[in-house]
């Protein structure tokens, strides 16, 4: 099969060098040349199963496409069409007295413009992580608890009228559920069918069980962490465990036609910023890191490449460090995990590291001298 091209190996590894990392995984492919890169450090490699945490809203995202393009749903639609009016959901969004819910749309759950307050992450949108994965601390949560807890922390604008995506994870939980209501399957069963199936992946699946110890553990700064508990809690806004190799296959059907109709894509690109330097759409981010603060990490660049920007990438990223991209421009996707749960810029550093080298730095050159890197076939149909 070969070996990585020694520049991409090399990012990883300085990774795993340090205490903070016990493994870096990170696939690419490069439509100039139709090659792939498998890079592998410390204890991940391209096949290692990782918890793809916050990358998941990609395959809800992707699932969600197939149903509106099969007309089972709309994105003008309410949430409690399919959901009903339950007891549950009464005065579940107040804003300054008034009870917005029944005006909450699919379109505002995927575009994180909702107006609910988060369960997990933030509370009122504050820059600071307010879960106690990092210490090691594994809890566990229902559907219903979701609705409690996002009631609890409170409305954070009326549906749609926010200039900004506030995000919370509420909003693709409660997706989930819609998702489960329509197809009458638990969200595993529809991403094995909807997904799964249809790419031919063999390492992707919903993590259910917390004796399932096949997904490589967290890290949190130095040590590592275990809390199978909460990741069978995320379901369709965190709990999928993939691959490097098998969330590549991912990233190109999404963005080349493989799960659904890709003229639907510029439809979702409908950005709003949501928090520096990452705006959301309708499922997806798009991130753009200007030059000035890519500089740190490009001193080792040529010249003609230190002030530009960094390429522009569309997917999603993740609690731990998972990352699903594609950069447009550049012509490279890239998918993986630097597993650091405490420092979630350093894989986004990662990604566009690698993916310069591959667009513009020295991969080809080191394959023309017997470097190798190897062409996988295109996502099954």
């Amino acid at each position: 099969m070969g070996r990585a091209p020694k520049r991409l190996q090399n990012i990883a590894d300085r990774l795993t060098r340090t205490s903070w990392h016990s493994g870096v995984a990170m696939s690419l492919y490069d439509r100039a040349t139709g090659r792939e890169y498998h890079v592998g450090s410390g204890a991940l490699d391209s096949r290692t199963p990782y918890f793809a945490t916050g990358t998941s809203k990609l395959y809800t995202t992707a699932i969600l496409l197939q149903l509106i393009e099969e007309g089972k749903v709309g994105f003008e639609d309410p949430f409690l069409t399919y959901l009903g009016r339950d007891k549950k959901y009464e005065e579940f969004l107040v804003r300054e007295g008034i009870d917005y819910t029944d005006q909450v749309t699919i379109r505002h759950l995927m575009s994180h413009t909702s107006g609910f307050g988060d369960f997990f992450l933030y509370k009122y949108q504050a820059r600071t992580l307010k879960h106690a994965i990092g210490d090691g601390v594994d809890t566990a949560w229902t559907f219903d608890e979701v609705l409690q807890r996002s009631r609890s922390h409170g409305a954070v604008a009326v549906p749609g009228q926010s200039p900004k995506a506030l995000y919370t994870d509420t909003n693709f939980h409660i997706l989930g559920r819609v998702i489960e209501t329509i197809e009458g399957e638990n969200f595993g069963e529809v991403l094995q069918r909807r997904i799964i199936d249809r790419l031919g992946l063999s390492s992707t699946y919903l993590y259910c069980d917390p004796s399932d110890a096949r997904p490589i553990n967290f890290m949190s700064k130095d040590r590592e962490v275990r809390v199978p508990r909460t990741m069978t809690s995320f379901q369709a806004d965190g709990g999928i465990v993939t691959t490097s190799r098998e969330a590549l296959i991912f990233i190109r059907g999404f963005f080349e036609g493989y799960l659904f109709d890709k003229r639907i894509l510029p439809h979702l690109y409908q950005w709003r910023p949501m928090y520096f330097p990452t705006e959301y759409g309708i499922g997806l981010m798009q991130i753009k890191v200007p030059w000035w603060m890519s500089l740190p990490h490009r001193l080792n660049a040529p010249p003609s490449r230190l002030f530009k920007s960094a390429p522009r990438t569309l997917g999603h990223m993740g609690l731990g460090g998972s990352i699903c991209l594609y950069a447009p421009e550049a012509g490279v996707y890239i998918s993986g995990t630097v597993n650091q749960l405490l420092d979630p810029a350093r894989a986004v550093v990662t990604s566009i590291k690698m993916i310069e080298e591959v667009a513009y730095g020295k991969c080809d050159e080191e394959l023309r001298r017997g470097g190798a890197s190897l062409a996988g076939p295109p996502p099954a149909q």
